[in-house]
């Protein structure tokens, strides 16, 4: 038996509802016909080098395939797959063959937003929106929504950050097992993990509610001087020639590192606009040779961000943080000498 890590961000508002159903998903939509599926999964390696290079011509040789012929050619009926969500993951075992994803039991499906999943012979549809998903296996639910910061070691947590969608994690089987172990017997559950649980929703609703948005600038300035940032600052809104656009700017001298910001203040989800415009100032800062590394984030009071949102970032490298996430930071960060920030 092997152990898979397999993300499913993409499409979100799709992939997670279809999950919940028993069903783990990949994107490569272009390649939805019976003999690719076939021959893939007779791993006909040949032929589904051609079938790229066929369809993706501008493409040449994209290190993503390897995704795709992991999940439909190499994993196995009886296999574990180890999927990351935010803060959590959870453990599913593999019942099913990879199928083309017109074939999955889905149709009405509801999804995000209250819409509804239509299965059509082209692939799977939101109303008008063709959603790029490909192939899917069936699956049945070992343990859900695990802690990562509770149940999850340092190896596995660290392995949860890579960026492929689909690896081979059969080298961490102590680690998911002693992970899925404690988390039946809810241990170790720690007092600082206890607290955060406790509180944490509470304080979101403070920082929601209380704070105008302004406040809310002070309050992430008060968190990078709290965390060590040798100078925070908020640009001005007529900042000459800007790009883009930042709220606040974290400068970590020692590490030569600086934080740009965009913070938003809302309930809900906080839509692709935020991340485009903290990358578009990175961007322009990222032009001048100063030697600092830059790194762009994301702040909101919001529940979750967009799946636009959530893409775009990805593409770009900048953090996302919603509103569990500062809670949690802040709470970490000490709340003795809070109202300092204001």
């Amino acid at each position: 038996m092997n152990i898979w890590l397999h993300r499913i961000s993409h499409h979100a508002e799709a992939s997670y509802p279809l999950l919940e159903k028993g069903f783990l998903t990949i994107g490569f939509s272009d390649f939805i016909t019976p003999e690719f599926l076939a021959k893939t999964k007779s791993k006909d390696w040949p032929y589904f080098e051609k079938a790229f290079a066929d369809a993706w011509p501008d493409k040449p040789n994209p290190r993503t395939r390897f995704n795709l012929w992991r999940f439909v050619a190499e994993m196995q009926v009886g296999d574990w797959v180890l999927v990351p969500s935010w803060g959590s993951f959870s453990v599913y075992r593999i019942d099913g063959e990879a199928d083309l994803i017109s074939r999955v039991e889905a149709q009405g499906l509801a999804v995000w937003n209250n819409a509804f999943l239509a299965v059509k012979e082209d692939g799977v549809h939101i109303g008008d929106r063709h959603l790029d998903l490909g192939f899917f296996r069936k699956v049945s639910a070992i343990e859900t929504v695990i802690s990562r910061y509770d149940f999850a070691d340092a190896a596995l947590t660290s392995r949860m950050k890579m960026r492929s969608t689909t690896a081979d994690i059969t080298d961490l089987a102590a680690s998911v097992n002693k992970s899925l172990e404690a988390f039946r017997n809810k241990r170790p559950i720690k007092l600082h993990s206890q607290i955060l649980d406790a509180t944490q929703d509470h304080l979101l609703k403070l920082i929601q509610n209380e704070l105008i948005p302004d406040k809310l600038e002070s309050l992430i300035a008060w968190y990078f001087e709290r965390i060590g940032a040798t100078e925070v600052t908020m640009p001005p809104k007529n900042e000459p020639d800007k790009q883009g656009d930042a709220d606040i700017v974290a400068v970590f001298e020692h590490l030569k590192t600086i934080y740009y910001v965009q913070a938003k203040h809302h309930k809900g989800i906080t839509s692709q606009w935020a991340a485009q415009q903290v990358k578009e100032y990175k961007d322009q800062k990222d032009r001048m040779d100063d030697g600092y590394s830059k790194i762009a984030w994301v702040v909101t009071t919001a529940e979750a961000f967009s799946p636009e949102c959530i893409q775009l970032a990805k593409e770009n490298s900048v953090g996302l943080f919603a509103g569990p996430d500062i809670a949690r930071m802040i709470f970490e960060a000490g709340i003795q000498k809070l109202d300092k920030a204001f």
